[in-house]
């Protein structure tokens, strides 16, 4: 909701190819070679076009990278806590991305992006910033793994939404299952213990089997 995204790349990316079709069509034509005007024309349509697909092929990863980072350090305060030099690394990267998205979207023509400043330029630079917080992040992931080695069976997306949602026992309750093959879920208790949420004084089985822990956890 912060920004609209670009959607249809498929669309552009065929229309780039049209065109560029078109061009090396109309250049085989003995009118091309023979009117110096049509090859002016043709040089600056196929540098145009050439650029518009680089520029397409490094912003559509770029906004794929941005959506994924954006889900973990936008949804998740424990994230941002236990990483704060990628927090403030991407909340860079979040003011540049969220920048050039709302250019475009004021004038969405495809033409409109050569009339950006070192667009390529930024969308690599956008990237590369990415794909360091990526390698940071998955050695963080590989950190609680090594902690806990039941995480091992969970994917990233799994993994970060229980590291996220830590202080949620409700919204981790359904991985159970994925690391401990017998179990489906823990039963809970009320607490009016300031500042627990709740309390689990059982396992419960797929079958509904029912084991009691030796004392009630937080």
């Amino acid at each position: 909701n912060r920004v609209r995204l670009i959607k249809g790349w498929d669309d552009l990316f065929t229309a780039l190819d049209d065109h560029t079709g078109g061009l090396v069509l109309m250049r085989s034509s003995p009118y091309y070679r023979a009117v110096r005007e049509f090859q002016e024309d043709g040089n600056l349509w196929e540098d145009r076009l050439t650029k518009l697909r680089a520029a397409f092929d490094a912003w559509i990863d770029v906004q794929r990278r941005w959506v994924y980072l954006e889900g973990i350090f936008f949804g998740s305060a424990d994230i941002k806590a236990q990483l704060p030099a990628e927090w403030s690394r991407f909340k860079s990267v979040d003011g540049e991305f969220i920048q050039l998205m709302r250019r475009i979207t004021n004038r969405p023509y495809a033409m409109e992006a050569l009339n950006i400043d070192n667009l390529q330029r930024t969308l690599e630079r956008l990237a590369n910033l990415m794909t360091v917080i990526q390698k940071a992040l998955g050695t963080y992931l590989e950190k609680q793994r090594n902690d806990l080695s039941r995480f091992y069976f969970l994917g990233d997306d799994d993994l970060l939404e229980i590291i996220g949602n830590a202080s949620e026992p409700g919204k981790v309750l359904p991985h159970l299952g994925k690391m401990f093959a017998s179990i489906a879920t823990c039963n809970s208790i009320p607490c009016e213990e300031e500042g627990v949420l709740t309390k689990f004084d059982a396992m419960i089985s797929k079958d509904g089997e029912k084991v009691p822990f030796d004392a009630p956890i937080t």
